[in-house]
Formats: C-alpha cells, structure tokens, sequence
C-alpha cells in the first residue's frame, strides 16, 4: 500500500472560517476603540459637562440636553452615563490578534504536513495536546488494537502500538483531517485480525498435541 493523505478540504475551509471569525472580533475591537467609543465619549463628555453646571435642577438639565443632542443629530433618549475605555477595546483587539497571527502560523503548519504509508509502516498522530501533537513513524505490525468509538460521527481512531523498546502507546489516525486516512485503519484492523487468526491457530495447534 502506498498512500499520501494530505488535508482536506473541509478541516481546511473550516480553519479559515476560524480564523476570519478571530480577525473580525480583533477588528471589531479596534474599531469601537478608534471610532465608536471616542464618538460616544463626546456625547459623554458634553452631557458631564451639562451635569456639572445644571446639577441642582433636574428638569433643566433635562432640557439642556435634549437641545443639544438636536443640534449635535444626537439620540435624546441616549444619555451617556459615563464614558467608555477606549484603552481597553485596543488591549482586546491586540489580544485578538496575536492570537490570529498564532492560529495562522499553525494552521500553515498543519497545511504542510501528510501521513504517508506503505507496506511496512504508516504516519500516526501523537495524542498530545493541539498545537503540539507531532506525527510518528509506526510500523504496522507493531500494532495490537483500535478504538473507533470516535470514527462515525469525527473520522477518528485510536491506534494502540508498541515502540521498539516494547513500550504501549497510542497515536491518532483522523480521516477528517487527512482525507485518505482509512485505508491506513483498514490496514491496521487487518493485522489485528490476521494476529487474531495466527494466535488462534497456534491456540489449536497446542491443544492438539
């Protein structure tokens, strides 16, 4: 078997959507902290100063105010408790962005990869946390089980191995994002039955003797 599984069209379309969605909430944030706060601080700013001449009557500040949101095309029923932190909406959008420009830098990276396979050995997922799972060489006869509780609904299995030392471990196999990727599970499952079958054999064999 020789097989290149790259990414696939659906985890890919659907980083995008992530990523477009982080930048908008970034831009958003810059936004309200260069146009529409500074706007709204104005208002706030004449409706304080209203309030410091025309405190002692309540009626009058009333009327001040409705004036002047006239004259300025502003909502009368708008009134500007306290001004807004222009500061902060740009702290939020920074934040935003660092983190887009981290996503992208990752989903370029994970663009990059495939899983390749043959004959011998295949690319298997490391279980660590996203971003840090890597891919790992793993021969396919070292492989002993698999956990496809996740594959219907996610296009994920579970490969159980062992390394070269002897060691248990586990990688991923995910047809979601490497479109491709079940023939590599078709083949692990058809080692695991053909060791079913081998063991079974020898079972018999020494029960006979």
């Amino acid at each position: 078997m020789n097989l290149t599984a790259k990414i696939s069209r659906e985890w890919r379309d659907r980083m995008i959507i992530v990523l477009l969605m982080l930048l908008g909430s970034s831009a958003w944030f810059f936004y309200d902290g260069a146009v529409a706060y500074p706007k709204y601080n104005i208002k706030a700013d004449a409706y304080a100063e209203l309030q410091r001449v025309y405190q002692a009557d309540e009626t009058l500040l009333k009327e001040k105010w409705k004036a002047l949101a006239i004259e300025n095309h502003w909502d009368p029923e708008d009134v500007p408790k306290k001004r807004k932190d222009e500061a902060q909406q740009f702290r939020w959008g920074s934040g935003l962005l660092i983190i887009s420009v981290a996503f992208l830098l990752w989903m370029l990276r994970e663009m990059h990869r495939i899983i390749l396979a043959d004959d011998e050995k295949f690319i298997g997922i490391t279980r660590a946390v996203i971003p840090f799972n890597a891919l790992r060489e793993i021969r396919f006869d070292s492989v002993f089980g698999v956990d496809k509780r996740r594959w219907d609904k996610k296009g994920i299995a579970v490969v159980f191995y062992k390394t070269e030392k002897g060691v248990r471990a586990s990688a991923l196999i995910d047809e979601y994002k490497y479109a491709g990727s079940e023939r590599i599970l078709e083949r692990c499952e058809a080692i695991i039955e053909e060791k079913k079958a081998r063991k079974a054999t020898e079972s018999a064999e020494q029960d006979s003797k």
